[in-house]
């Protein structure tokens, strides 16, 4: 049998605890790490920054094609309208994409426990949620679309560069939309930009694809 607790004068000050109760109410950066991680929507992240890598390359290489079009076709009008349109999808694209990250945030555990707690604010939840499901569907629609449209400059300029031309021939661009007819000397200098031109085309085309993975995974994520 115990004998009794030994007695404390009322002045003493409390016992410290043990290292070992500090060690469990202390949290290291992996914890906390972790515990932020928990709060993040990870599928809908990755859908983000594929979405990311997408507007980017195709900023980049459908301004750049546009730009050595010009300069190939000798038309400084050609296509006036492409850097207002690409600039304007753009940043469509990325506020609707920065949109659904923040309403899958929302949505997802515990953020929603704390954010529609109550039945009226879950319905509106509901209704968002679909909105946005269509919205999605409907993007990724018209982007399946456009990485469709995309393979036809891969295709003309592959037959283009792959024709062995000889001596004295010329390529009749009327049969492409486009009402000019280059000769030597011009279609060595036609074929050395169309080679990259045809680099653009193909980052473009992968880009476009991006895009509409992105879109994809949005859906499977929301």
């Amino acid at each position: 049998m115990d004998g009794p607790a030994p007695n404390r004068s009322p002045s003493e000050p409390p016992a410290d605890p043990t290292p070992t109760s500090n060690e469990a109410r202390k949290e290291n950066c992996c914890d906390k790490f972790l515990t932020c991680l928990s709060h993040v929507p990870c599928a809908s992240l990755i859908a983000w920054i594929i979405l990311l890598l997408g507007l980017g390359g195709l900023t980049g290489s459908l301004l750049y094609g546009v730009t050595k079009c010009r300069k190939v076709m000798d038309e400084p009008s050609f296509w006036w309208f492409m850097e207002f349109t690409v600039i304007g999808v753009v940043v469509i694209m990325f506020v609707l994409g920065t949109l659904f990250l923040v309403i899958a945030h929302l949505s997802s555990d515990p953020t929603n426990r704390y954010v529609f707690n109550t039945s009226k604010k879950n319905m509106c939840a509901r209704g968002l949620n679909v909105f946005v499901l269509f919205l999605a569907y409907f993007l990724a629609v018209i982007w399946v679309a456009a990485s469709s449209l995309g393979v036809m400059p891969l295709l003309v300029s592959t037959f283009i560069l792959s024709t062995d031309f000889k001596k004295g021939d010329c390529i009749e661009l009327k049969y492409y939309g486009l009402n000019k007819t280059i000769c030597e000397p011009e279609l060595e200098m036609f074929l050395k930009d169309g080679k990259e031109l045809f680099t653009c085309y193909i980052f473009t085309y992968v880009s476009a694809v991006l895009v509409t993975i992105s879109m994809i995974h949005f859906l499977i994520a929301l």
